[in-house]
């Protein structure tokens, strides 16, 4: 956490500036500050440390290529999104922000689709989100109007021609228009009804009511949507193709609350999807996936906190980031490890991290962590700070080559990681859920000298020191 020196600069974030300086940025930074809710959210909770999510963010900005997150298979520009997307969030980051902006912006075809023969629903509406969220335009986007586009993709609220029209059962639903089939799904929507909302457009209205209609009545969405043929069109438990997911709830609670509609409709619904998502929560904190991925994890834990979050439910947010914050290895120092280069990356499970503290991360599980951390920055901004400033105190004044000695660590946040060592002796800590004291001990070295102990965390350290004899 952010104790009382300085902030570090991580390798990544100096490799960043240098890249802006260099001149891969045309424009000015983009702002990375939190938007209106999670600053109102952020207000209703209590004290947060800033450290999981800063350390996390300067990880990830290291792992950019000319500002895009780049796979076995070249770019991902979907990922690269979600990573512009969680860095705006967090301070110091709006260089980062930019320059994926610059690298996204002028290869959007890419992404979205030619607009003519291919046209892809999600992708163009969560491309306008991020548009909006790196202060430019959606309307004029690497020379598309993302927003006319996404309107096109929009079904109308009637079929035929006036007189003769009838109402449509797919009004507000978006579609792909491509001849590899349609994707589209509830994920898409919920960032249609954002762009849209943010927008203006009058398409908005319809497209909020279709995503509202795949929210069955537990409180969860839905991932996928019915056939374009079923009458109905709507979300209806115990039925094949309306399980629960979690990860489509929540981001469908993030982007609903992001469009800023204050219609009673999406009150209740983030009412009753919030209310889902803390049942679902586990005394741990942890959310388990859906039914594409049932094991507990962080992406879903850490995007159904940033959901619960946003909704001001501040013990089920706080509970998630400790969860998280847990698999985020700090082992620096003297714990150092095969991940210590990798410090501030956010593994997608518990196992991952311990076989990659000897191994690193793997070539082909770099993606994973990726994924992983991308969606924990976004949980972990409301991991809560400490109680107390850094400080090591040890329980003797004095000891013998060869005594194992207690020290008491005051000021570790919940879940954060540190090494506790002296000459010759370490162990790692991690701080309680309470805030309170570790205590641990530590063998002390031979020699007739004062031996200096330590805690260090992945920003900031405290020490004292005794008199060993041998």
């Amino acid at each position: 956490m952010h104790h009382s020196l300085k902030p570090i600069r991580s390798a990544a974030v100096a490799l960043s500036t240098a890249a802006l300086t260099a001149g891969v940025l045309a424009a000015p930074p983009a702002s990375a500050e939190p938007t209106p809710a999670l600053r109102a959210a952020r207000a209703a909770a209590p004290a947060t440390d800033s450290t999981p999510s800063t350390i996390a963010a300067e990880w990830i900005a290291g792992e950019l290529t000319n500002g895009l997150v780049v796979g076995k298979l070249g770019p991902d520009f979907g990922l690269t999104i979600d990573t512009g997307m969680a860095l705006a969030t967090v301070a110091g980051q709006g260089g980062t922000v930019t320059a994926i902006n610059n690298a996204l912006e002028p290869r959007i075809a890419e992404y979205v689709g030619d607009g003519t023969k291919e046209s892809y629903a999600g992708a163009t509406a969560k491309a306008a989100a991020f548009a909006r969220t790196a202060k430019k335009n959606p309307t004029s986007y690497g020379g598309r109007n993302l927003i006319a586009e996404l309107e096109a993709r929009t079904a109308d609220a009637t079929t035929g021609t006036a007189p003769n029209t009838t109402p449509n059962p797919l009004a507000g639903r978006i579609s792909d228009k491509s001849e590899f089939g349609d994707f589209a799904n509830v994920i898409g929507q919920s960032y249609a009804v954002r762009a849209l909302s943010l927008a203006n457009s009058q398409e908005a209205g319809a497209a909020r009511d279709f995503l509202l209609k795949q929210q069955c009545a537990s409180g969860y969405f839905r991932l996928d949507f019915d056939k374009p043929a079923t009458p109905s069109q709507s979300c209806a438990e115990g039925v094949a193709g309306s399980e629960a997911d979690p990860d489509a709830t929540s981001l469908a609670v993030i982007n609903l609350v992001e469009s800023r509609d204050n219609s009673p409709a999406v009150k209740e619904a983030l009412a009753k999807a919030g209310g889902w998502l803390a049942a679902r929560q586990r005394g741990s904190g942890a959310i388990r996936g859906g039914t594409g991925t049932a094991q507990i994890n962080t992406n879903s834990t850490a995007l159904g906190g940033y959901a619960m979050g946003l909704l001001k439910n501040r013990g089920a947010a706080l509970k998630a980031a400790l969860w998280v914050r847990k698999n985020q290895p700090v082992d620096k120092y003297k714990c150092r490890t095969a991940l210590t280069k990798d410090t501030g990356a956010v593994a997608y499970r518990k196992e991952k991290a311990t076989e990659a503290k000897t191994t690193g991360i793997p070539a082909d599980g770099r993606d994973e962590w990726r994924r992983a951390t991308a969606q924990a920055i976004l949980g972990l901004q409301f991991a809560p700070a400490s109680k107390d400033e850094l400080r090591i105190v040890s329980a003797r004044r004095e000891a013998r080559a060869g005594d194992s000695v207690q020290f008491r660590v005051y000021g570790l946040a919940p879940s954060e990681s540190a090494c506790l060592q002296v000459k010759g002796d370490f162990v790692r800590v991690k701080g309680k859920k309470s805030g309170d004291k570790i205590v641990r001990k530590l063998q002390l070295p031979a020699g007739n000298q004062r031996r200096v102990a330590l805690v260090k965390t992945s920003d900031d350290e405290a020490r004292t020191s005794l008199r060993v004899r041998n």
